[in-house]
């Protein structure tokens, strides 16, 4: 059976008609309160996920599939929770031989990921410590890190969950963590870009990035947290010499970057950087996870369904371009606000900030 996909979850709204291919990405049977069974499961494709719903009557005339199987599926998709969802009337596994393009069905990073690593690779080099520099080269010469760096996913649902999400969310934490070691001069930048490298690499074994998104065994019953912890101290325990002040406040940076013990955090932030680590980590998962909503919402809504990472709904109509045009026109800007900079003043160094 030849497959082209053409229908894709973006495209999907409370009330359409789903004549689609996708694959399992989760699969639940559960039972109902007379003790029937029926049967949830989570779609996707290249743009997200879509929960879906087979009750009684239809799951059990429904042959074989699994999690990782490629379906074609049909239903009608309505509201539940706040969230789409699809109650599906038909779903039949379909052999993947017959598809023309898998990478519709594979959610991928839109940022060039050769791009990434090389700017990444810039950072190393601009460490001076050298103890943190052949720390971070170490594991940069070590293939089976690369591969999982620049291809695992940073989470399973909610920000940066895709290939290539974890290498996409750990340069922006790196690049707001070097950004803030310019803006405050009692930050130990080398301590600082070294931490935000790491802090996550527990992920690449936390999560199995192959067609579908799941946890590993390890990363259930350790998180990556831990599993982060103990690459980075058996890394340092390979360089002779490594200082012990500066082995305890790196992996301390590993250990708190969740912030509180609620957000499963063994540790809470008592050192600068490992302050700075976590609030950079926040604010790029909290962007991605708003972006996220962005992309699954259409483009006429002015609110989301209801997002379980920020337990709220959020307003994502976009700002009137015409007013801003209007305001321009009308001299609302900037520069009419702005006093003259003296010619005899000396400069701070902060010209063009007022």
């Amino acid at each position: 059976m030849k497959i082209s996909k053409t229908q894709f979850i973006n495209d999907i709204k409370v009330g359409d008609t789903v004549d689609s291919f996708f694959i399992i990405s989760e699969k639940q049977v559960k039972k109902k309160k007379n003790g029937e069974d029926y049967c949830t499961v989570l779609l996707q494709d290249r743009e997200g996920m879509l929960e879906g719903v087979i009750w009684t009557e239809v799951f059990l005339k429904t042959g074989s599939f699994l999690e990782g199987d490629l379906v074609e599926t049909k239903g009608v998709v309505r509201e539940y929770k706040g969230k789409k969802q699809i109650v599906i009337n038909m779903i039949k596994k379909i052999e993947k031989d017959g598809c023309e393009n898998l990478s519709d069905f594979i959610k991928t990073t839109d940022k060039n990921i050769d791009n990434m690593f090389e700017e990444m690779l810039g950072f190393i080099d601009s460490v001076e410590n050298s103890y943190l520099k052949k720390l971070l080269n170490n594991f940069i010469e070590d293939k089976d890190f690369v591969k999982g760096y620049r291809s695992s996913t940073a989470a399973v649902r909610y920000h940066h969950a895709y290939q290539g999400g974890l290498l996409e969310h750990t340069l922006n934490v790196v690049k707001i963590c070097s950004m803030l070691a310019g803006i405050y001069d009692n930050l130990n930048r080398d301590l600082l870009i070294a931490g935000a490298m790491l802090h996550d690499i527990g992920k690449i074994k936390e999560y199995s990035s192959g067609i579908t998104l799941k946890a590993t065994n390890s990363g259930r019953l350790l998180g990556h947290i831990a599993i982060g912890y103990g690459w980075v101290r058996e890394k340092i325990g390979q360089i002779g010499g490594f200082p012990e002040d500066l082995s305890d406040r790196l992996l301390h940076i590993i250990l708190s970057h969740h912030g509180y013990y609620e957000f499963g955090s063994p540790r809470r932030p008592k050192i600068l950087e490992a302050f700075v680590v976590y609030h950079a980590d926040h604010l790029d998962g909290d962007i991605g996870g708003f972006n996220a909503i962005l992309e699954n919402t259409s483009d006429d809504s002015e609110w989301s369904d209801y997002a379980r990472n920020f337990d709220r709904r959020v307003f994502v109509k976009k700002l009137n371009s015409r007013e801003e045009s209007n305001n321009k026109k009308a001299g609302k800007n900037i520069k009419g606000h702005i006093k003259e900079k003296d010619s005899s003043e000396e400069d701070s160094g902060q010209a063009g900030l007022f």
